[in-house]
C-alpha cells in the first residue's frame, strides 16, 4: 500500500525528518538521499519504493548504529531499543535490527545478566544488583532466579562486610552502630547480613 508524505522537516544540517501518513511512520533521511529519492511533501511513496527505503537504507543503518553502540561494551535489548528510538528509527525497524543482532550472537540478555551479576557479586547486595539490572531493562522471574543462583548468601555476607569495612576501615565505633546499620540496609542488604557485618567490624567485638 502506498504511503503519503505528510511532513518533511529540517532535523539538522545533514538530515530531514520525514513523516508518512500523518505520523504513522517517522524516520530520518540524509538530505542528499531525500533529493535523490524524490521525497516531496504531499506526494505518495509506492509500497515497493518505501520497502526499498526501509530495508536497504533504514534497516541497514539501524544495524550499523546498534553495532557501533555496542563497540565499547555489551548492551541489553532494552538499551539498544532506547538508542534506536532516540535515532528516530521506527519500532518495526528496531525490532528487525535486534532480531538480526540476536541471530548473529551480538545480543543475549541472559548472557549479559550472568556476566553482569558475576562482575558485581561479592561487592554489591543482591537487591542493589537487581536494581541496576532493572535500569538496564532486565527484570522478571528469570532475573530473580539468576540472582539467587549466582549471588549466594556467602557472597551477600562478604559484600556487606567489605562495604562496611571500606566505610569504617578502623572498625565501627559504638556510637556509630545504628548509623552504620541504616547505611547497610539502604544498600539493600538483609538485616541478618547487616548484623553479621557489624559484629565483624565493630570496635568492641
Amino acid at each position: 500500500m502506498a504511503k503519503i508524505i505528510t511532513g518533511i522537516e529540517n532535523y539538522d544540517n545533514k538530515r530531514n525528518k520525514v513523516t508518512l501518513d500523518y505520523g504513522e511512520v517517522t524516520f530520518l533521511l540524509y538530505k542528499k538521499e531525500s533529493a535523490a529519492l524524490g521525497i516531496r511533501q504531499g506526494e505518495e511513496i509506492p509500497e515497493e519504493k518505501y520497502l526499498g527505503i526501509r530495508n536497504d537504507i533504514l534497516l541497514k543503518r539501524a544495524e550499523k548504529k546498534a553495532l557501533y553502540y555496542m563497540k565499547s561494551s555489551d548492551r541489553t535489548e532494552s538499551e539498544i531499543r532506547k538508542k534506536l528510538k532516540e535515532g528516530l528509527y521506527p519500532e518495526d525497524i528496531a525490532e528487525d535490527a535486534i532480531v538480526w543482532l540476536k541471530s548473529h550472537g551480538f545480543v543475549d540478555d541472559e548472557r549479559y545478566a550472568e556476566d553482569y551479576i558475576s562482575g558485581l557479586s561479592g561487592r554489591h547486595s543482591r537487591r542493589e544488583i537487581e536494581a541496576k539490572l532493572y535500569k538496564k531493562g532486565l527484570r522478571g522471574e528469570e532475573v530473580k532466579e539468576l540472582l539467587k543462583e549466582k549471588v549466594t548468601d556467602e557472597d551477600e555476607y562478604a559484600a556487606c562486610e567489605s562495604i562496611l569495612h571500606k566505610k569504617y576501615p578502623s572498625g565501627v565505633p559504638a556510637g556509630e552502630k545504628q548509623k552504620a546499620y541504616g547505611f547497610l540496609i539502604r544498600k539493600g542488604f538483609s538485616y541478618d547480613a547487616a548484623e553479621h557485618a557489624l559484629k565483624r567490624c565493630s570496635h568492641d567485638r
